[in-house]
């Protein structure tokens, strides 16, 4: 045991050497440093040591605070501008085709004079559509020249904000509990992490059952995982954990879940996102499965972040306070300037394949700031296509991918 402490001691001070953003902070992993406190227990016991909490040692409420606020009480039910969730799935039809050709992306402009909150994605065989809309039969009969709509879901918005007003969270959660256990599962569920209410909102519109609150600073446990599992209340689970910290729980929680449980190991919230697109109902979970991880494989990963102390890496200079480009886990760009910071390592991911740039923008970062940059995409890369959505993610100015 002393040789394996000693041993740990060592390889974790090696692991800023392993890990870029590590060494960049100048810490070393958190979870390698909680594996040594393990050992040193350990240690103790067998010398057979008191082991005591000392009076500096923080608690788990001074380690993490997590605030719950009814984010719906933040605004009137009157200030809804389009108050119909619209989803709907076409089968494309030969004949319809013929009449009327899809473009996806001419379609999507069509759309997005309805309403907001628009995701369009299709292949050779079907069509999805998400948006909020005023008027919902309008989306339907523009989708129905395509094909067979199938799937259909129109909920009203302003009736269930009214709801959530009225309903303390409590008993919220305990009706929510109750109606999961006496309904019938469905026969898909799909569980996923989260940072931020936009990224939730763009997860829960996309059919994800449950959705985790984590992220970097507050990763969700086993239990939380398997808890969530169990209240999708499927008969077939899909589990994203959107970061390589959590792929581990995820597994752990499928293993000992009663249900059927498959873990799709993305590990950022684009991959995420892309393989929530990928999910065909009419599939297997295998081929579910199967068909996610091949989508998240056409994803390149990027985010802005900033820099806590000063220092160097990969011949990148960066000073305390700098934004960050960070292409996958390289880091590709830094500057005083958050725009520019993300104009270089949009240059560093854009090639002459690239189609689609989704950009998620974070809680701290303004609408000016955004616009600037949504100009220079359409400027620089005019045949790359934008879909960009208001994240609200904590630490991370933008979140972006390039498929």
């Amino acid at each position: 045991m002393e040789a394996t402490l000693n041993e740990a001691n060592e390889s974790l001070k090696r692991t800023p050497d392993l890990l870029p953003v590590l060494k960049e902070v100048g810490v070393v992993d958190s979870g390698g440093q909680g594996l040594v406190y393990i050992y040193e227990g350990f240690m103790a016991v067998l010398k057979g040591e008191a082991i005591t909490r000392s009076e500096e040692a923080p608690s788990m409420d001074d380690l993490v605070r997590v605030e719950h606020h009814n984010a719906q009480s933040h605004m009137a039910t009157e200030d809804i501008e389009f108050g119909f969730c619209t989803e709907v799935m076409v089968q494309f039809s030969e004949d319809k085709l013929a009449q009327n050709p899809f473009s996806e992306h001419d379609f999507r402009l069509e759309l997005n004079e309805l309403g907001d909150s628009l995701l369009v994605v299709s292949d050779e065989d079907l069509l999805k559509v998400h948006i909020h809309a005023e008027h919902p039969g309008e989306v339907l009969n523009k989708a129905q020249r395509f094909g067979e709509l199938i799937n259909i879901k129109i909920e009203n918005m302003r009736m269930q904000h009214t709801n959530l007003l009225e309903e303390s969270k409590q008993h919220h959660e305990q009706e929510h509990l109750k109606s999961k256990q006496i309904e019938e599962k469905s026969e898909f569920g799909i569980v996923t992490v989260s940072m931020g209410q936009g990224i939730e909102k763009l997860f829960k519109g996309l059919g994800a059952g449950v959705v985790i609150q984590g992220g970097q600073t507050m990763n969700p446990s086993t239990e939380d995982i398997v808890k969530a599992i169990k209240e999708v209340n499927a008969k077939n689970i899909i589990v994203l954990p959107n970061n390589g910290n959590i792929v581990m729980a995820a597994e752990q929680a499928a293993e000992v879940a009663d249900e059927q449980v498959v873990v799709v190991p993305t590990k950022t919230v684009p991959q995420g996102l892309a393989a929530l697109l990928a999910f065909n109902p009419s599939l297997s979970l295998i081929e579910n499965k199967e068909g996610m991880e091949a989508a998240i494989t056409t994803v390149k990963s990027g985010q802005v972040t900033y820099a806590v102390r000063d220092t160097s890496i990969d011949g990148v200079k960066i000073q305390k306070d700098d934004f960050m480009g960070i292409a996958e886990k390289k880091i590709v760009s830094s500057g005083k300037d958050l725009v520019e910071v993300t104009k270089c390592l949009l240059d560093e991911m854009i090639d002459e394949d690239s189609e689609i740039i989704t950009l998620l923008q974070g809680e701290d970062v303004t609408d000016d700031q955004t616009e600037e940059l949504l100009q220079y995409i359409e400027e620089t890369y005019a045949d790359v296509e934008v879909d960009q959505h208001y994240g609200g993610q904590p630490l991370y100015s933008y979140l972006l991918s390039v498929e």
